[in-house]
Parts: structure tokens; C-alpha cells; sequence
């Protein structure tokens, strides 16, 4: 008797282990202080606090259109479409992995728009002003990116696009290949992704939490499947860029804490087409741009020139 008991109370306790790690892992959180740079949350980013300030200031000052599209599964997505002019060229903008998109682009959104493109900044699923509760790791967001694209063809006419991600946002632009994009899709620009889903897990549980990615990558799987209904092991962007033909311009630090940079070396030696990778020696985690300002925007300028016709 006192065995069984025993036994119940592990099976109890390992349940309610691996519950709370799919609850951090996957359940949405509302983060506050994502967008105040004196919250502890952005500490990372004190030496270019005033960049930092002046870039968000851009975003809620400068005219801008908020926007809804709606997912293949019925959530709301919210966006923010910054028009310029009579722009022919659109940025769409995905963030990371519990980020925000005013955080995560907050230092590129004016250049971007200098260069004289329209900007759409999105909320993805489970972020934001956006619907959604379990966060898939750029498998659903993935179609997303296309709800977004039949938003801005259907509300603003057909212009040319390129898919920016950072993070977690650029394993979705890179997964939303799998898709058959319009022709008007003419550039992908993927800053600091993971290959997948099931590997990033992995070295995150064994890197944080001390549990061998053998036991937690099996585990976790099989709760996304069964409460979420998505695979973390379906999709890698080796496997989806082999076909690729959009051009790819891939970013990594080589200083990456988070994401291994020999996560995007290796999508780059995967992908087909056009493709091109810039390392940034000292950048960690999404800090390429603001490590080398100089080297980005004249590697940006330059895939920009080779994909948008009208420059």
C-alpha cells in the first residue's frame, strides 16, 4: 500500500513538473515592461539606451494604421502599418519569442522607413493586442505570414514584400516558405532563427534546467500534440529551404547566447536560390544591428537593391 502510494505521488509530481514546463514553454504570458527601456526585462540594452528611446518614439509618434487580419484558425492578429508615401515597397516585421515587436525592432523601424518603405509591425499569435493562446514556434505562425500578406493585397493593392523576422519571427519567415508565396514576396531577411522547433527546446532544457533534451524533446512533443495539435519535430529550415527560390538574406551573432549561430550557418548551407549570411563577431542574441549598425544597413541596402525592382 504504501508503495502504491509512493508511486502515485511521483507520477503526481513528474505530471505537475512537465505541466509547468509546458506552461512556460508554450502558454501565453502577458509580459509588462517589454517596452520600457528602464525595465529590468531590457538591461541588455543600456549602452544604446537613447538609440533605443529615440526608435520607440519613432513608432508611437509617427503616423500609423492599426490593422487586424485574421488566421486560418480564427484569431485576430493585430499590426501596425506605417505608410510612406507612395511607397512600392512593404517590410512586414515579426518578433521574437515572448517579445514585442516595438522592443525587438525598435532601432530599425525609422531606417527602414528612411529607406523609404512602408512598415507593418506585427503582434504574432499569443503576443501583443493579438488573439491566441499556445505560442508554436513558427509552425502556425508560419501562416500567419500569409494571412498578412492577403491583408495588405486585399487592403492596399499588390505592392513587393519582404518577410523580416527576428528570433523566433525569423524561423517563422523562413517556415512560411513551405507555402506557395505570391511573386510579389521578393526578399526574406532572417536575424538570429533556429533551425527548429524540437532542437531549440532542446538545448534551452539542457542549458537552463539541467533536463537531457532525450527525455524533455520526446515529453514536450507529445503534450503539443496532444493539447496543442502541432508537431515540434514536422518542420527544420534545412528540410523547408532546400526549394527555396526567394532570396535569403541571413544575421547571427557569433557571440549568441540564446541561439547558436551555427543555427542560421546551416540553414544557409540548406537553402537553395539566392541566399547570402552576414556573422557579426561580438553580437549576442538579436544585437547584430546595434553591434554593427554600419556593416547591417550597407549589407541591408545591398539585398534590398537586389530584390525590390522599383530600386
Amino acid at each position: 500500500m504504501i508503495g502504491y502510494i509512493i508511486l502515485v505521488a511521483i507520477v503526481l509530481i513528474v505530471a505537475v513538473g512537465l505541466w509547468y514546463l509546458f506552461n512556460l514553454a508554450f502558454v501565453r504570458q502577458n509580459i509588462d515592461g517589454l517596452d520600457d527601456i528602464d525595465s529590468p526585462l531590457n538591461k541588455f540594452l543600456a549602452d544604446y539606451r537613447e538609440e533605443v528611446i529615440e526608435g520607440m518614439k519613432f513608432i508611437d509618434e509617427h503616423p500609423y494604421e492599426e490593422l487586424m487580419a485574421v488566421s486560418f484558425d480564427g484569431l485576430r492578429l493585430y499590426g501596425r502599418y506605417y505608410k510612406n508615401g507612395d511607397a512600392k515597397g512593404t517590410i512586414l516585421l515579426f518578433h521574437g519569442y515572448r517579445s514585442a515587436a516595438k522592443r525587438d525592432f525598435s532601432c530599425i523601424v525609422k531606417t527602414y522607413y528612411q529607406m523609404g518603405l512602408n512598415v507593418l509591425l506585427v503582434d504574432e499569435r499569443a503576443h501583443g493586442k493579438s488573439e491566441g493562446k499556445l505560442i508554436t514556434f513558427g509552425i502556425r505562425e508560419s501562416r500567419d505570414v500569409v494571412s498578412w500578406l492577403e491583408l495588405l493585397n486585399k487592403k492596399y493593392g499588390e505592392k513587393e514584400y519582404v518577410l523580416d523576422g527576428i528570433s523566433m519571427g525569423a524561423t517563422t519567415v523562413l517556415f512560411a516558405t513551405r507555402f506557395k508565396l505570391p511573386n510579389s514576396v521578393k526578399g526574406i531577411i532572417a536575424d538570429c532563427g533556429f533551425t527548429s522547433p524540437a532542437e531549440i527546446i532542446g538545448i534551452v532544457s539542457e542549458k537552463n534546467f539541467h533536463i537531457s533534451s532525450k527525455l524533455s524533446v520526446p515529453v514536450m512533443n507529445l503534450l503539443c500534440k496532444i493539447i496543442g495539435g502541432f508537431d515540434l519535430k514536422e518542420f527544420s529550415t534545412e528540410k523547408i529551404l532546400k526549394d527555396n527560390k526567394i532570396p535569403i538574406f541571413l544575421l547571427h551573432g557569433k557571440a549568441d547566447g540564446f541561439v547558436p549561430s551555427y543555427m542560421s550557418e546551416r540553414a544557409h548551407k540548406a537553402a537553395g536560390g539566392d541566399k547570402e549570411i552576414y556573422i557579426v563577431e561580438d553580437a549576442d542574441h538579436g544585437m547584430s544591428y546595434l553591434k554593427d549598425k554600419k556593416g547591417v544597413t550597407k549589407k541591408l541596402s545591398s539585398f534590398f537593391s537586389r530584390v525590390f525592382t522599383f530600386l
